[in-house]
Order: structure tokens, then C-alpha cells, then sequence
């Protein structure tokens, strides 16, 4: 797929699919945008043209890149419109099966046969979407990590049914984008990152729980710690590398029963207990002090512009 040829549909444009639709258009490719409700519709239109600014001001794109970009957006008000001369679409709607099920077999039958139909589901099966398509090959989650217009990851999922030359294409389509994306062999709920994250926040609220630290310094021991080697590194590689000339296999040799110890003292309950809500809510309304979401967000994206651009660029 040639990327300046490339014309993209979003269905559903909440703040998922407002940010993929001002990275698709930032990187220029004509992107139609469409919500079933049309204020919400509205909202995200602008929401994406406010990131698509955020990046020319950020020097993430170019001023002629952006105002392509904004100029490449266009909400359109019906479904079928979204899907029409497109070669990707990205549905972003309710993460529920009946919800995503529904616009799939929509998108299905009014889309050519050799659109791929890609869902930014988090958690959810393909093979469970899928099964009301009549052309299951071409279907497949592409769940981006928010927000999408800055953080490359994108994780591939493929259904029972998807045909893996669908997988290929959009690995390739997303690499030439600058996406970094990552396929699973098979399904599982919650995909990948977001199963590596439901681990550590769970040892994260249990530390909080058992009284051991607050929650602002559990957060402190993250982001100052093993967070600063995450932004570029994975867990086996920094092990290996913490196995000096002997890598992984010297690392397991020395540490492996350290860390059975620790793996035989952590939290392994499956239901959120009933004092989390309350014990994280304060912590986190002390960690912020008197910054509000709005800040944090704008925060968090400067933030993650300057680290993109010292480990990618």
C-alpha cells in the first residue's frame, strides 16, 4: 500500500479515533471520520485538528504537513460514506461486542473486498468480531496505545479466520507510517501491553494496600526506575543485559531463585479489593495537587514528544 495514495475511513471518533485520524492525516493520507452521534462527531473532529496543531507547534510535522492534514480530515455523516474508496478501515467505537459486531457487519458489506477492516479494541477477540463478516479474512485487531498520534506501538491480532497476508499488509502499511507494530501468534484477552500493565498495576495497588509505600511513590519507583528503560528496552533484553558476558542464562542462574521468592510474596488476586477505589483515588488527588486532567494530558504529551524524539529520531 502506498502511503500517499492511502485514504483511510474512522468509524466512531472518541478520543481513539480522533487521535488516529490526526496521526493517518499528519502523515498524509486523506482520513474520513464518522460517529453516530454527530455532536460527538463534531467534538472529535475538532479534538483531531487541535492534535494535528499540537504537532506542527510541537515540530512533530511541518507547518505544509499539517495544514494538509487538516485539510485531509473530513466527518462525514453517514457510515457507509466512511467506508467508500478507503483502503483501511479503523473502527474505535464501544469497547462491547455487540457494538463492534454491529459496525463490522456494516463496514463488511458496504466496503471493497480488499479493504482490510481493523478494530482498536483493547482486549477484545477478532475471532468473536469476525464472526458476523462474511469476509472474516480481511479483519484483525490494530489496537494503537493512547494516544496514537504519539506512541508507536500498535499490537496486530489476528481472528481463527483472518488470513495472515492481512496481518503482513498491515504491519507493513503501519511500518511505513513509522508505527512500531507488534504481532500475537494467537488471542488472548487484553492483547499484550495491556496484560504486562494489568500485572504491574495490580503489585502496584497491592503495595499501596499492605501499607508498604504511597501511591505517588509507587509511581516515583516506576517512571524514575525501570520506566526510564522501558521507554526503549523490553524486560528479557534488560535481563540479559543485567546477565553481563552470560546474558539471560547467567542472569536466570543467579537471580531466578531471587525472584521465586519475590513471584511467592506478590499479590495474585483476581478481583479488585473494595478499599482500591478509595485508597487510589486520594492518592492520586494528592500526587496531583492542583493540576487538573486537562494539564496532565498536555503534560504528558510534551513530555512524550521530547522522548520520541531522543530514542526514535
Amino acid at each position: 500500500m502506498e502511503t500517499r495514495e492511502q485514504s483511510v475511513g474512522i468509524i466512531g471518533v472518541g478520543v481513539i479515533g480522533s487521535s488516529w485520524a490526526a496521526f493517518y492525516a499528519g502523515k498524509g493520507l486523506k482520513v474520513k471520520m464518522y460517529d453516530a452521534d454527530r455532536l460527538n462527531g463534531e467534538i472529535g473532529f475538532a479534538r483531531a485538528k487541535d492534535y494535528i496543531t499540537f504537532l506542527r507547534t510541537r515540530e512533530v510535522i511541518s507547518e505544509d504537513a499539517a495544514s494538509k492534514g487538516i485539510s485531509n480530515m473530513n466527518l462525514v455523516g453517514e457510515l457507509v460514506e466512511a467506508v467508500k474508496d478507503v483502503q483501511v478501515v479503523q473502527e474505535c467505537v464501544a469497547e462491547r461486542y455487540d457494538a463492534k459486531q454491529k459496525v463490522f457487519q456494516i463496514i463488511d458489506a458496504e466496503s471493497s473486498k480488499d479493504v482490510i477492516l481493523a478494530s482498536s479494541s483493547s482486549g477484545l477477540l477478532m475471532t468473536e468480531i469476525q464472526k458476523v463478516t462474511h469476509s472474516p479474512e480481511r479483519c484483525l485487531i490494530a489496537h494503537p496505545f493512547n494516544p496514537p498520534h504519539l506512541i508507536p506501538l500498535v499490537e496486530l491480532v489476528p481472528g481463527e479466520r483472518t488470513d495472515d497476508q492481512t496481518v503482513l499488509k498491515m504491519r507493513s502499511f503501519l511500518e511505513g507510517l513509522g508505527k512500531i507494530p507488534v504481532i500475537l501468534k494467537k488471542e488472548v484477552p487484553g492483547h499484550i501491553a495491556n496484560r504486562l500493565s494489568a500485572a504491574i498495576w495490580r503489585e502496584a495497588i497491592d503495595l499501596v494496600l499492605e501499607g508498604i509505600a504511597s501511591v505517588e511513590d509507587v509511581d516515583k519507583a516506576l517512571f524514575a526506575g525501570p520506566g526510564l528503560r522501558w521507554s526503549f528496552m523490553g524486560q528479557h533484553l534488560i535481563y540479559h543485559l543485567g546477565g553481563g558476558d552470560g546474558g539471560i542464562g547467567h542472569f536466570i542462574d543467579h537471580l531466578g531463585s531471587a525472584f521465586e521468592d519475590w513471584w511467592k510474596d506478590m499479590a495474585t488476586w483476581k478481583t479488585l479489593p473494595a478499599e482500591a477505589r478509595t485508597l487510589l483515588m486520594e492518592g492520586i488527588a494528592k500526587e496531583l495537587g492542583d493540576k487538573n486532567a486537562k494539564d496532565l494530558v498536555r503534560w504528558r504529551d510534551d513530555k512524550l514528544v521530547k522522548l520520541l524524539r531522543a530514542i526514535y529520531e
